[in-house]
């Protein structure tokens, strides 16, 4: 690896930690109602925006929605945005890695939501595709799983 890569994955990996810490307990009390796994919550919505891959991914208005919804401020279409936007920016991201890479994706995908996040935590700890799906919510994994299969 070079060194731009190092940093990259160290920046990535502080900012995931940092927002991992306060995240459990956020969505914690946001459990408990029904919607809360079925869009992407506010902590989510600020990891995925604090990973530069992911950041990088989203156009003008995904961008704009993630961050709404981070902010606490997005309408209700924003929101049901957001999830797909950041989705379609993860896919893109996972694309980027390579045909052998997304190949592995679609055969996890393939499997189920459970099987992709399964395999998605089996690559390193600084890969970027791996702090992604970390940081997104069910119903951002279970549109992936959706698309990839197709």
């Amino acid at each position: 690896m070079n060194r731009n890569t190092l940093r990259m994955s160290a920046a990535t990996v502080m900012a995931a930690v940092t927002f991992g810490i306060a995240a459990p307990a956020a969505i914690a009390t946001e459990a408990s109602s029904p919607s809360a796994s079925q869009t992407l919550s506010a902590p989510q919505a600020r990891q995925l925006l604090a990973l530069p891959e992911i950041s990088a991914e989203l156009g003008q208005e995904g961008r704009a929605a993630v961050k709404a919804v981070a902010d606490g401020t997005a309408s209700d279409a924003q929101t049901r945005g957001a999830a797909s936007n950041a989705a379609k920016a993860l896919i893109n991201l996972i694309k980027k890695q390579g045909g052998a890479f997304f190949k592995k994706a679609v055969d996890a995908a393939k499997k189920g939501t459970a099987s992709f996040k399964k395999w998605a935590e089996g690559l390193p700890w600084y890969h970027p595709v791996r702090l992604a799906v970390a940081a997104s919510g069910a119903d951002v994994l279970d549109w992936i799983v959706k698309q990839i299969i197709g």
